[in-house]
């Protein structure tokens, strides 16, 4: 899938509001009406008391006007939750965490690696009522909190304004530039995100997290919690800027990462790191690392590092469906290769699904001989015959 990047430049800088100027006095002038609906995350659908385990969960059953831009999981928190939900504010943070204002907040991550290797950022997003007017001057702003159960604080939190929503079908981060951007580590205490911008007039959409890959994101290690920087968000605010506002001056440039390798079908896991190239929709990738005894069909355990990379692949990427298809090479009788290779396929789609891989996401087939990727009758011909690849039939 290619991730939109949408070249949108509005003047505008997130700030570190520190009591100076003009520029304080127009960003604690909050007069002006709030143009974000539900900015403090109060309105809900439902109260839930597990976290989200689906992305669309939280927006279709969860929270009103806010949802997911990605397959991530952004969380929801009340304290009007029972105390034992993990939903309660006092729950995971020991008692120390309340939102900025009223019950409730919302939270995501923003740095660090999520259920696999791969290096995952959570985002909120909302819809505005109608896009910002050209030329007009706007405060952009909200409020966030470092959670005590996160181990690292980190900087380049920052607010997005689209002109389209944005949906992808991963969980990996997006990078746009972010036209509010705070560029100093935020560690202790609610720590307003603030600046003004001119607007474009086709702004309609709010993101906010971090679009910044996390090789250019500042972190420092905190003495307690674990996995990465979570924070809480409250108290969302675009509203128009006063007479006599200035435009806040421009964040730092946050390059993108370079796009993900594309691959020539049926390449070997032994030449790529499945994780990092582009899986494309009808091309296979070879699962070399996977081994089994002669003549069976059941997995050797040193099968289990290529195993759990695809397991990582498809959690990465939760809508996408793949074919596990097994192959073998000339030697023995048609009847029997095939049989043997289809209880090859289906141990491997078997084990995925016994590490929770929905079942519907993946299917099996044995093939073999009949597609052998060699032509001669040598010992190395019919090695690269003898195979078990995935294909992506559904990204």
């Amino acid at each position: 899938m290619i991730r939109m990047i949408l070249p949108i430049t509005l003047v505008c800088m997130a700030t570190v509001v520190n009591g100076q100027s003009m520029l304080q006095r127009t960003l604690n002038n909050d007069t002006m009406p709030n143009l974000v609906p539900n900015p403090g995350f109060e309105q809900v659908k439902r109260q839930q008391c597990a976290w989200t385990q689906e992305a669309r969960k939280f927006g279709e059953e969860v929270m009103i006007a806010w949802n997911s831009p990605t397959e991530t999981t952004p969380d929801h928190f009340s304290l009007k939750a029972d105390p034992d939900c993990w939903s309660h504010p006092a729950k995971k943070s020991k008692g120390r965490a309340t939102p900025h204002s009223g019950d409730a907040m919302a939270g995501i991550k923003i740095y660090g690696k999520g259920n696999t290797p791969t290096y995952w950022h959570e985002y909120l997003q909302i819809e505005l009522p109608e896009a910002l007017e050209a030329g007009r001057l706007y405060v952009c702003e909200f409020w966030t909190l470092r959670a005590v159960f996160s181990n690292v604080a980190s900087n380049n939190m920052g607010m997005y304004l689209s002109p389209v929503a944005v949906k992808t079908r991963d969980c990996l981060p997006l990078y746009f530039p972010a036209q509010v951007r705070e560029e100093d580590v935020i560690r202790n205490g609610w720590h307003k995100v603030s600046g003004v911008i001119e607007a474009k007039g086709d702004e309609r959409f709010v993101l906010i997290g971090n679009f910044c890959t996390d090789q250019l994101t500042r972190n420092e290690k905190m003495p307690e919690g674990e996995r990465g920087a979570y924070y809480f968000i409250d108290d969302v605010n675009i509203r128009l800027a006063p007479q006599g506002a200035k435009t806040s001056p421009l964040p730092g440039i946050c390059e993108p990462p370079p796009p993900k390798p594309r691959v020539v079908d049926h390449v070997s896991s032994k030449q790529v790191d499945i994780l990092h190239v582009e899986p494309e929709v009808g091309k296979h990738i070879r699962l070399d690392n996977i081994q089994f005894d002669f003549d069976k069909a059941e997995l050797k355990p040193e099968s289990k590092d290529e195993l759990e990379t695809v397991l990582d692949l498809l959690t990465d990427y939760p809508l996408m469906r793949i074919e596990i298809g097994a192959h073998t090479d000339d030697q023995g009788a048609d009847d029997y290769n095939l049989k043997l290779s289809e209880a090859r396929a289906k141990a491997v789609a078997y084990w995925l699904i016994k590490e929770k891989v929905d079942a519907q996401r993946i299917t099996w087939k044995g093939y073999g001989e009949t597609m052998p990727l060699a032509k001669g009758i040598t010992e190395v011909d019919r090695a690269t015959n003898r195979r078990v690849e995935f294909k992506v039939v559904e990204r």
